[in-house]
């Protein structure tokens, strides 16, 4: 009879243990706090989504077109959203200066990601429009787990079979610029742009950028150089480039001569943006330009 009771005890122990084990578990996954990232613009917040799923809070200081990261002035929520970070990711290269800024303000110590400068080690004083450059989101999507990994080494694996599956899912995009590449016409490579916003991109394929003092001239602000204006002209008339690159997103009376001597003389105008459009992500928003471009290759 005594043996009975022992062996009922047991079993209520056990069954009292397993209970208690699963509660810790549930209470510790409960307590668990997400990884914190802030970054400066919306597309990159993106990647960061997707790599970091369900155990990450991610949130873009800038989500609209119509903000200019080289203007925009933080505000008091931003600051506070930094100061609550694991890890913030920056453009660099003096494009969003003002996250190192919120960063540095902060006796916190939080990872701070140049994707410029500390990813695709370009410096500060080289183009900033990196986004462009077919490689930069999946070595981003790579550094992310990484970091995300040694923040959170439970969940190791996770990230990086997020970051594969983001990779995956750039193939459509990769194939398009692979065929882009191929129908390059080697006897006219030469490209004017208005301004170095898709430079990346258009070296990548092959094509060779014919007015860099121009489109300096005009991303710093400035008036581009009346030899400059006339040899851009002169591109034009005698169709010595391939198509004309323009940012819709800025205006400018110079650049709105070029467009109409360019529809005049029937050069093709290849129309981009800086900034993220409204309802795409960064694959769309790719791939819409990429197909412009294809149709332009085709003499559409």
């Amino acid at each position: 009879m005594q043996r009975k009771i022992k062996l009922i005890l047991v079993a209520i122990c056990g069954s009292f243990l397993l209970v208690l084990g699963g509660c810790q578990t549930q209470t510790k996954q409960a307590n668990q706090k997400p990884i914190r990232i802030v970054s400066s613009i919306d597309f990159y917040g993106d990647v960061a989504k997707q790599v970091a799923g369900k155990y990450g809070q991610v949130n873009s200081v800038i989500q609209s077109s119509a903000v200019d990261p080289h203007d925009f002035e933080p505000t008091t929520k931003n600051a506070k959203m930094v100061s609550k970070a694991n890890m913030v990711i920056q453009n660099g290269a003096g494009y969003d200066q003002w996250m190192s800024k919120l960063v540095g303000a902060n006796d916190k110590k939080i990872i701070d990601l140049r994707v410029s400068e500390d990813l695709l080690h370009i410096s500060s004083e080289s183009n900033e429009h990196v986004w462009y450059k077919p490689s930069t989101m999946p070595k981003l999507a790579t550094k992310l787990a990484q970091q995300f990994s040694k923040l959170d080494p439970s969940h190791a694996t996770y990230y990086q079979k997020n970051a594969t599956k983001y990779r995956q899912s750039l193939a459509p995009l990769n194939k398009i610029i692979s065929t882009l590449k191929r129908n390059v016409d080697q006897k006219n490579k030469l490209v004017d742009v208005s301004e170095p916003v898709f430079n990346y991109a258009l070296t990548n394929l092959g094509y060779q950028i014919n007015n860099e003092h121009f489109a300096k001239a005009i991303e710093d602000g400035n008036d581009p150089a009346p030899a400059d204006i006339a040899k851009m002209q002169a591109d034009i008339k005698q169709h010595k480039i391939a198509f004309l690159v323009v940012n819709t997103q800025e205006s400018d009376h110079v650049i709105d001569n070029m467009i109409k001597l360019a529809r005049k003389h029937n050069v093709p105008i290849l129309k981009v943006t800086e900034s993220l459009p409204k309802g795409l992500n960064y694959e769309q928003w790719m791939a819409k330009q990429y197909r412009q471009l294809r149709k332009i290759q085709q003499g559409m």
